[in-house]
């Protein structure tokens, strides 16, 4: 009889444990759906895309974003991502939304660097225009133009920096920089200008000649200078300002009739004669008076006048 009540015992032991067990899991899921965060997937890139490329499917995946964090737009399936074009470069792990992409249908190329209200002007460089092929896409830069101030006269030439911080869109055919910095020894260099620009770059290469000038990583600042003449450099060559010919030929004459300094002469003054006659001073009493007494012509005293 005693064992069949510790064996009921024991049962509702058991029973009480599973239900204080469950009730606790119970509670602590509620208190895990309640402090859990909802998700949903979201498209990424797998690696660095530049801005032109097409995206395809080894370039994106998929990954659970909080909902709370997920870009406006941003697409949620591998495949309404396939085949369009970065507007702009977008980095590993980034989302991937419309913002970052060009228009649907739009194709790989240059024409997706190039910015609203401007356009793409390509010009011709040599080796010391093109900096000795290091500029790179996406490079900011200088263009600084040389031209003759007469066009008599092909000596007398000034040059001017006339376009400041422009975008280099491609260096001969490459559209991306070269991670590595390699020179890009191309004959054409691509860059973004506004149609003002165009008409007066297009000036400047058949008037005269231009050489760009590199400016640094994130550098925008923007110099006025006055430019430089023919002039300006000889004055430097030579350390003073130039003179103009008729000055200098003024002072060479100058120089060439100037009369000699005068010699300065001894002058020798003759002694003054002795007087021929000599005063004395005589006092009477208080009150002194001279007398005078001329100066024989031979030996002997003097006489009284």
């Amino acid at each position: 009889m005693a064992e069949r009540r510790y064996t009921m015992v024991l049962y509702g032991a058991l029973i009480v444990a599973a239900l204080a067990t469950f009730g606790a899991y119970r509670m602590l899921g509620a208190l895990r759906d309640q402090t859990r965060v909802p998700t949903r997937p979201v498209v990424i890139a797998t690696k660095d895309l530049p801005e032109g490329v097409s995206l395809d499917r080894l370039a994106l995946t998929t990954r659970n974003w909080p909902i709370a964090t997920v870009p406006v737009g941003a697409f949620s399936s591998v495949d309404s991502a396939v085949g369009r074009v970065t507007r702009i470069a977008i980095f590993n792990g980034e989302a991937i939304v419309p913002g970052r992409l060009a228009p649907v249908g739009a194709g790989a190329g240059l024409e997706q660097k190039i910015a609203p209200g401007t356009r793409a002007m390509a010009v011709r460089i040599n080796d010391v225009a093109g900096i000795s092929g290091l500029l790179q896409p996406n490079s900011r830069v200088d263009v600084l133009v040389t031209l003759a101030e007469d066009a008599n006269n092909r000596d007398t030439q000034m040059a001017k920096l006339f376009m400041e911080n422009m975008r280099v869109l491609s260096v001969g055919t490459a559209v991306q920089r070269d991670a590595d910095g390699k020179p890009n020894n191309a004959t054409t260099v691509t860059l973004g200008v506004t149609p003002q620009q165009a008409e007066q770059l297009a000036v400047a290469m058949n008037k005269g000649s231009i050489q760009l000038v590199l400016r640094g990583y994130g550098d925008p600042d923007t110099v006025r200078t006055a430019g430089a003449t023919s002039m300006d450099v000889l004055g430097l060559l030579r350390g003073a300002p130039a003179v103009k010919p008729a000055e200098a030929h003024r002072e060479v004459r100058k120089h060439v009739v100037a009369p000699p300094k005068p010699v300065p002469v001894a002058v020798v003054m003759a002694k003054p004669a002795p007087p021929d006659s000599v005063t004395v001073s005589v006092y009477r009493g208080e009150k002194p008076t001279k007398q005078t007494f001329e100066k024989p012509s031979t030996g002997g005293v003097p006489k009284s006048p």
